[in-house]
């Protein structure tokens, strides 16, 4: 097989276009900023956010949950004993979190319409 002589230079990988943690994140920073909620309720708002018919994992969910107050873009808080009964508030580093991603996930959005989008035809291809 001969050596490519002329190889095209990726400028970014699928994974970079597409961050299921930043749509996950900026879903549950724009929900908490109506006030706190408890992570059974921010599935639903997920839920209802894509859609109604697409959610996320329990277990990604809790794990992003984890993470952004790990991070300090939210609080949360244990009501009562019950482990189950954690709700979640927005911080002030979470809002400046949350103006990055509205900074910039309108243009990941755009470019991942467009890589689906010719995805979808070379799919067709196939067909």
């Amino acid at each position: 097989m001969a050596r490519n002589e002329n190889p095209i230079e990726k400028q970014e990988s699928l994974g970079y276009v597409v961050k299921v943690q930043q749509v996950i994140d900026f879903v549950v920073l724009s929900e908490l900023q109506q006030g706190r909620l408890y992570a059974k309720e921010i599935e639903q708002r997920i839920i209802l956010a894509l859609g109604g018919s697409v959610g996320v994992n329990d277990g990604y969910l809790s794990q992003r949950l984890k993470a952004l107050s790990d991070q300090g873009h939210v609080t949360r808080r244990w009501e009562s004993d019950n482990r189950y009964n954690r709700y979640y508030q927005i911080t002030d580093y979470g809002m400046d979190y949350f103006q990055a991603l509205v900074r910039e996930l309108p243009d990941r959005v755009n470019r991942a319409k467009q890589v689906y989008n010719r995805f979808e035809n070379y799919m067709k291809r196939y067909n």
